[in-house]
């Protein structure tokens, strides 16, 4: 049914309970699986008149901490799937996580998102996240949001 398979992660619980049920879709199917990580880059808002920044400028440095942060997840997620019998590719993105997750889809040609949603607000915390809700509004194929529940 599913042939290819991205997950998207940022390491939180309801992005790793995702990840489980992309491996294990995954090896049901004998699909292909991508699992990215997103450095949302909106962080780093610069005014326009910023032309260059100084090598010792603390955005290297807090660029460089999520660039390993994303390494530890996705190094831990394929040693998960290993376990069960699943290859993974891994990617490390900078940009917009809602366009790097929608562009990833489309050039992987996947049938299936997979996302952990954070959801925290709302009566009861009903609400999907920012990027769940973004991404559920005009899906770029098959998606699959994970509750945190």
């Amino acid at each position: 049914m599913f042939k290819k398979i991205v997950i998207a992660t940022d390491g939180s619980d309801p992005s790793l309970k995702a990840a489980t049920r992309g491996m294990s879709l995954a090896k049901m199917f004998s699909a292909k699986l991508q699992v990215i990580y997103v450095i949302d880059q909106r962080v780093f808002f610069f005014p326009h008149e910023v032309q260059v920044l100084a090598p010792e400028n603390p955005y290297f440095e807090i660029l460089d901490d999520l660039r390993k942060n994303g390494e530890v997840i996705l190094n831990k997620m394929d040693k998960e799937a290993g376990k069960i019998g699943v290859e993974i590719e891994k990617f490390i993105l900078e940009g917009s996580v809602v366009k790097e997750i929608r562009n990833t889809v489309r050039e992987f040609h996947a049938d299936l998102l997979i996302i952990g949603a954070h959801g925290k607000t709302g009566e009861g915390n009903e609400m999907l996240g920012s990027i769940a809700q973004a991404l559920a509004s005009s899906p770029p194929c098959s998606l699959l949001i994970i509750q945190n529940k």
